[in-house]
């Protein structure tokens, strides 16, 4: 679970499906945003546009030997927020 300082700085969306969607290992990040794998809880930062970290990315799902958290799946748990023109 991510950690923060100054809950101000979060906006809850309890209604976006876009913190439901599950995305496989490979697939193209819709969000920059920290993901979080369902199924061991092992959380990642991914970027819009690039591909998912892949099914070995840490040692829970690591392609040497096999693991007891099934599939590495991830769900969006926090979206980066761009804003241009901030000054």
């Amino acid at each position: 679970m991510p950690n923060y300082k100054d809950p101000s700085v979060f906006n809850q969306r309890i209604n976006d499906g876009n913190f439901d969607t599950i995305h496989l290992p490979g697939q193209i990040t819709p969000f920059s945003g920290i993901y979080k794998c369902v199924n061991c809880g092992f959380e990642v930062v991914s970027e819009s546009g690039k591909p998912f970290p892949p099914q070995f990315s840490c040692a829970n799902h690591s392609h040497r030997w096999p693991n007891q958290y099934g599939q590495v799946r991830w769900r969006l748990v926090a979206a980066a927020i761009h804003i241009l023109n901030n000054a």
